[in-house]
């Protein structure tokens, strides 16, 4: 009787701890954690055709070069078939380049080639993914959808186009042009896959690909040389920025 006023309480402590080991696991298998680092490829639209330079000056034909930087990403599991991913993308470099100076009327000043300057951009990504497949699959593709917000910094003009504006014999009556773009809120969508490198195995590599539509405000300033007294002015014009952007990494599950 003495042993069995010991064993009985011990029986239901082990079943116990049986009981919340086995529920522990399931609440780990629906919220695994993932973390993964890359390499982004970033190509931003460049359909827009002219660039501002003032109310009625133009650079026709504008082109910006597209560029590489790393990102990092963590996304949470926390349903089968579901998880919220947050994304930041560092920072690229593009360059923007105009091909001739012309006015609102058609009249071309030049059509000299000129690289317009540079400017940086920064991406950061909340998503919500779907995965069609079950947790158990070596290769898990998944597709998401979320909200983006991108930051411009850096902007500068160089200094041949500069000297070419500032220049009295081109006659464009302006000088001493900058520009600055504003941050831009928007809507990102995502498709990749996590392929596992073996189903006991917490490492993946990834591969993603992903469209942000990016709208900002590309504001010029500008001297009016040709008035008097020289006023500083400015013009704001809307730039479809929206690039396409192209992941591929490695992470670690847990």
């Amino acid at each position: 009787m003495k042993m069995t006023r010991v064993l009985t309480p011990l029986a239901i402590a082990v079943a116990a701890m049986v009981s919340a080991q086995h529920a522990a696991a399931d609440m780990w298998s629906d919220g695994d954690f993932v973390v993964r680092v890359g390499a982004s490829w970033v190509d931003a639209n460049d359909d827009d055709k002219q660039f501002r330079l003032s109310e009625s000056i133009y650079g026709a034909n504008f082109d910006v070069d597209s560029d590489t930087t790393w990102n990092i990403s963590g996304a949470w599991l926390p349903a089968e078939h579901w998880g919220v991913e947050l994304m930041y993308i560092g920072s690229t470099n593009h360059d923007l380049d105009i091909r001739g100076i012309r006015d609102r009327d058609g009249f071309i000043y030049t059509d000299e080639r000129f690289r317009v300057g540079s400017f940086d951009a920064e991406y950061s990504n909340a998503f919500v993914n779907w995965y069609p497949l079950s947790r158990d699959c070596l290769g898990q593709p998944y597709i998401g959808i979320g909200v983006n917000y991108t930051d411009f910094s850096d902007e500068n003009v160089r200094a041949a186009l500069r000297d070419t504006i500032n220049d009295p014999l081109l006659g464009l009556g302006i000088r001493d042009v900058e520009y600055g773009l504003g941050h831009s809120w928007g809507i990102a969508g995502q498709a990749g896959v996590d392929f596992r490198f073996g189903r006991d195995s917490a490492f993946l590599v990834n591969a993603a690909v992903l469209y942000i539509d990016a709208d900002t405000d590309l504001t010029t300033y500008f001297t009016e040389a040709a008035l008097q007294g020289q006023p500083r002015r400015a013009v704001t014009s809307s730039v479809d920025y929206s690039p396409w952007i192209f992941n591929l990494g490695v992470g670690y599950s847990f």
